[in-house]
């Protein structure tokens, strides 16, 4: 597994790379549900299922809409949670509750919200219980309020999409903490109402994000991971990568994320470089002042190896965030300093390293940071580079004093005994044992 674990680890905090996994019952459907949910057949092709699952044609049916008051409030608090503006995405998201309290849909874009304020703190060893109570709750009033507007009279198709979203993110918060048989109980549940909900409805391109992302690493993922296989659960990864390309072209309201999502499968997964910043271009574009777009930049760049352009885009990156101070993005600014010290270290520039790293470490505001602490194990290493064995030692000392973040203090023990040469240290930039 990558060390530099891509855009959506250090971006998106991660959907379905966990080890390990607890014991969880698997909740039955209620009969209203489980009606039609039996397991379909994998489709042959994309078009096979958007096309073929049902008599009714997409040009046939409206637009995905929850009506125009609600539509432009969900892009509102889309564009403010995207910049990290969380407090102003929250007022657009409860204003939606307000507009209508019987859609479930500013409950899901809640729980959303809740997502990505934990993704900005994943490197941060703390009890996350009350973020991640509010999360299921937002979760728990989708899947609610979805069921109730079946009886009212909710359109089926809306009312199966947000539930099999909210199974599915639920899914993948259970992922993030390394609960993987709860993950995939979600995460299967949510499967089979998204394809419930396409089959109603060919033209809710939305919907195919989340089956995307189930069958892609359903397939794609090695070994222990692939409990979806251990359960007779196939997945597709060539259908996985159209179905997530069809909800980035023709979704609605998960474009963007559809676009991030693609990123992390094309820099992570596909190795596609050139791919992955296409598409990190094509992100920018639509948001050119969004500072969060050009973080996700900077780490495609440095998964691809691009280590003159890494420094060159962190030099640019902080010149532009000292003169526009965007909210969100403090909390992030010391993986800036750490992704060009980490440049300067694979180009065998020690010194010019230590000067990053030092930064980072100096100029922060949240020292808790688990990028603090690779800043603090970076820095040991440029420094052994450059002979000063004592000054190196500190370092990796205080990265044993600091909460073990990914091997950060298996690798600073193994400093401790044995200064690291410098393609030791260009391994541990790269990856894991």
């Amino acid at each position: 597994m990558k060390k530099k674990l891509g855009l959506a680890c250090r971006f998106l905090a991660v959907f379905w790379i966990c080890s390990g996994f607890t014991a969880a019952r698997a909740d039955e459907l209620p009969d209203t549900e489980e009606a039609g949910l039996q397991e379909e057949p994998a489709a042959g092709s994309l078009q096979d299922a958007a096309a073929g699952a049902t008599s009714v044609s997409a040009a046939a049916l409206p637009p995905f809409s929850l009506g125009a008051a609600v539509d432009e409030r969900y892009d509102r608090g889309i564009a403010c949670m995207y910049r990290l503006e969380f407090d102003k995405a929250e007022l657009e998201f409860r204003g939606i509750i307000e507009l209508d309290t019987a859609s479930p849909a500013g409950y899901f874009a809640l729980a959303a919200l809740s997502w990505w304020r934990y993704s900005q703190n994943f490197d941060v060893k703390a009890d996350f219980k009350g973020l991640e109570d509010e999360f299921m709750r937002n979760a728990e009033n989708t899947i609610k309020v979805s069921k109730e507007g079946l009886k009212r009279g909710l359109a089926p198709d809306h009312a199966y999409f947000f539930m099999g979203s909210a199974y599915g993110i639920q899914g993948r918060w259970h992922a993030v903490q390394k609960r993987w048989f709860r993950a995939y109980i979600r995460g299967n549940k949510g499967r089979k109402l998204l394809r419930k909900s396409v089959k109603l409805n060919p033209g809710l391109y939305d919907a195919y994000l989340g089956l995307g992302i189930f069958d892609y690493f359903a397939d794609a993922l090695p070994g222990i991971l692939k409990i979806p296989a251990l359960l007779f659960v196939r997945g597709d990864r060539a259908r996985g990568l159209s179905e997530v390309r069809l909800a980035l072209e023709k979704g609605r309201f998960f474009s963007l994320e559809a676009r991030l999502f693609l990123i992390e499968i094309l820099t992570r997964h596909e190795k596609n470089l050139e791919g992955a910043l296409d598409e990190v271009q094509k992100l920018k574009a639509t948001d050119p002042s969004n500072m969060f777009f050009r973080l996700g930049e900077i780490l495609t760049l440095v998964h691809g190896e691009a280590w003159q352009k890494v420094i060159e885009e962190c030099g640019r990156f902080l010149q532009d965030y000292k003169r526009l101070s965007p909210p969100g993005l403090a909390q992030q600014l010391s993986l800036i300093y750490l992704s060009a010290g980490d440049a300067w270290l694979a180009l065998n520039g020690p010194e010019e390293a230590a000067g990053w790293f030092t930064d980072g470490i100096t100029l922060t505001a949240f020292p808790n940071k688990g990028w603090i602490t690779y800043c603090h194990l970076r820095r040991g290493h440029a420094l052994d580079l450059l002979g000063k064995r004592e000054d190196a030692v500190r370092d990796y000392r205080t990265v044993m004093q600091r909460d073990n973040f990914w091997d950060s203090q298996k690798y600073g023990k193994r400093a401790l005994k044995k200064a690291p040469d410098f393609k030791e240290i260009y391994r541990q930039l790269m990856e894991t044992d």
